[in-house]
């Protein structure tokens, strides 16, 4: 069950559709670039583990919680539940509907460009790319949302301090970025100096 935080313009006016920001984790602090040009969607899932990743995998050290894959069950309650109800309340541009998210939240984001179309554009920042098998399958599979603005960060230094597959998380963003790139010139693409969860005010400041 996905519960939701929102954030209307103060001076929202129902006689105009607004841009819908879809956040995952929920952040809306780091979109006050936007709150007064848009309305704003936290997004807090009952899992991330579970529903933010597009198949089940193995946890990245012992102990924790295996990914549980739920992703396309997760974007169908987004998609076909909470935006409708969205859309019947409040006076949204259906033409201008934007999601994203931060590492795992972004993995998710980037994982709806091939299973839906209903996004104009998707954003992730530190996308959780060093996800097992998720280059492969972006390799193999089209885009559904070949018309999506896209906008793609990560860091140089990300995973710097692993043993694991999250050591190799430039490599496989560098080689993510570069895929959807060739598929959508358009692709906003960057890597910045830092690590996973540095600096996140200046990246979201930089994405508004």
């Amino acid at each position: 069950m996905i519960q939701t935080k929102l954030s209307l313009p103060q001076n929202y006016d129902p006689r105009n559709a607004y841009p819908l920001i879809l956040i995952n984790d929920g952040d809306l602090h780091h979109f006050n670039d936007f709150k007064e040009k848009a309305i704003l969607v936290g997004l807090l899932p009952e899992n991330r583990l579970k529903d933010y990743t597009p198949w089940q995998a193995e946890a990245t050290r012992a102990g924790a919680e295996h990914f549980g894959g739920q992703a396309d069950e997760y974007h169908n309650e987004l998609f076909y539940k909470v935006l409708p109800e969205l859309q019947s309340r409040y006076s949204i541009d259906t033409n201008n509907i934007i999601y994203g998210g931060y590492s795992l939240g972004g993995l998710a984001a980037v994982y709806s460009l091939y299973r839906t179309n209903i996004p104009s554009a998707v954003f992730s920042i530190c996308g959780s790319f060093w996800y097992p098998d998720f280059t492969e399958y972006c390799r193999e599979h089209d885009l559904i949302q070949s018309q999506s603005l896209i906008y793609l960060q990560n860091g140089q230094t990300e995973g710097a301090n692993h043993s694991n597959r999250l050591s190799k998380a430039p490599v496989f963003a560098r080689e993510l970025h570069e895929l959807i790139s060739e598929k959508i010139p358009s692709t906003y693409s960057i890597f910045d100096a830092y690590g996973h969860h540095e600096a996140l005010d200046q990246r979201y400041h930089h994405f508004c």
